[in-house]
């Protein structure tokens, strides 16, 4: 089976602006991820680890998801994350998002236990799907260990496969190890496997990857989409480079917030859920000086 088309490309893994209560606010997440589709983004990716996922209830996400269909967005083009350590809650997102019509859920595996022996992460999968109904929807494996405590090899994908087959379509690799994803890519010829890392996303595509699913793009869509397709020596690639280190350096999901709140001259897109905290507006400017110096947006 060929990888499908329309998984290719680059997906924006949208952060998740939040009102003072610390709820879901769907209008300026809808227009976000408008804008993230309408700048060259392929598909978003709501509530992973970058919408801080972990943070909000099955309910709070799914009425979110309702709403902003309600409200217009394709959700054809949404791969919503399912981030959770109970069977009971991965089920009832994977059954919510496949009725909302949702190309895709990117599902963790389970986090807390750790769980070695051989069988039992095929055993999360196949009992998820199970207790949502067995919906029409596509399974994208989520591995990043440093959140799941679990390292997706090939030999624990083949675990999945054997439980879910054709049901899952691709993989996220988070890693940024770019020898395991061209290993996962040549495991797996017909899955469609991401790199989370902008650093690599020229190189993964050009071994057979699909792409990214990532969390740039909310700030630097377009240059995102252009990356995937881009030669080793394009000046985008250090430029890139620069950008990620400058984000992950300074608080990583905060500083992706804190640029947004500039970017659209508001304030509201920084909060962030408790424990995390925005990051001052004072080192925002400062990261942005750097990012959007002119140099590098003339390249």
């Amino acid at each position: 089976m060929a990888i499908s088309e329309d998984l290719k490309g680059v997906i924006g893994a949208a952060v998740t602006p939040v009102t003072t209560s610390f709820d879901i606010d769907t209008g300026r997440l809808r227009a976000h991820c408008e804008t993230m589709l309408d700048q060259g983004c392929h598909m978003v990716s709501t509530f992973g680890t970058t919408g801080e996922g972990a943070s909000f209830s099955v309910e709070q996400k799914l009425s979110a998801m309702a709403e902003m269909k309600a409200a217009g967005l394709d959700m054809s083009r949404q791969v919503p994350g399912v981030i959770a350590a109970s069977l009971d809650d991965a089920a009832r997102l994977v059954r919510g998002y496949a009725d909302l019509g949702c190309r895709a859920a990117l599902i963790l595996p389970p986090f807390y236990y750790a769980y070695d022996a051989p069988g039992g992460l095929g055993d999360f999968f196949a009992a998820v799907i199970t207790r949502a109904g067995g919906p029409d929807i596509d399974v994208l494996l989520y591995n990043f260990p440093a959140f799941s405590g679990l390292l997706f090899t090939p030999e624990r994908v083949q675990e999945v496969l054997d439980r879910l087959g054709d049901r899952v379509v691709g993989l996220k690799d988070s890693t940024g190890d770019l020898d395991a994803g061209r290993a996962l890519v040549q495991a797996f010829p017909d899955l469609a496997i991401y790199t989370g890392d902008d650093r690599i996303l020229s190189r993964m595509v050009q071994a057979g990857g699909a792409g990214m699913i990532g969390g740039l793009p909310n700030v630097f869509p377009a240059d995102c989409a252009r990356l995937a397709g881009a030669s080793q020596d394009d000046p985008l690639q250090q430029i890139a480079s620069a950008r990620i280190t400058a984000v992950d350096a300074h608080g990583g999901l905060s500083v992706l917030k804190g640029l947004l709140a500039r970017l659209y001259d508001d304030p509201a897109f920084a909060r962030m859920v408790p424990p995390l905290r925005p990051v001052p507006a004072g080192t925002i400017d400062a990261i942005a000086a750097e990012l959007y110096s002119p140099e590098k947006e003339s390249a």
